[in-house]
């Protein structure tokens, strides 16, 4: 399974429904959206800075975008990005074997 994490930033809405509410729990909530969309959810945390929470998932392109599609769509995200996890020596290794391959014009 490909992993994925998922940053976002928080809607103003869910912002004053934590204020109302702060000891709901956010971590089982998003387990449940995870684990709904066929993913499974490794970690969860809240951050300081441009966004407000990343959370990282096992699954399939599919899990994720769904995942994505709901939250935004819920009204209690206002982005939320999906960068997946990648095998960087082998990206770099393709790349090594692609530049083999690479002609410039007029060279």
């Amino acid at each position: 399974m490909a992993r994925f994490y998922l940053i976002g930033k928080i809607s103003a809405e869910l912002m004053k429904r934590m204020q109302n509410d702060p000891s709901a729990d956010r971590y089982a909530s998003t387990k449940k959206v995870t684990e709904a969309a066929g993913g499974k959810m490794i970690s969860y945390e809240w951050v300081r800075g441009r966004f407000d929470v990343m959370c990282c998932v096992e699954g399939d392109a599919e899990t994720v975008v769904g995942m994505k599609v709901a939250f935004l769509n819920s009204g209690l995200m206002d982005e939320l990005m999906i960068h997946e996890v990648i095998d960087y020596n082998k990206a770099f290794g393709k790349a090594a074997d692609a530049a083999k391959s690479v002609v410039k014009p007029a060279e």
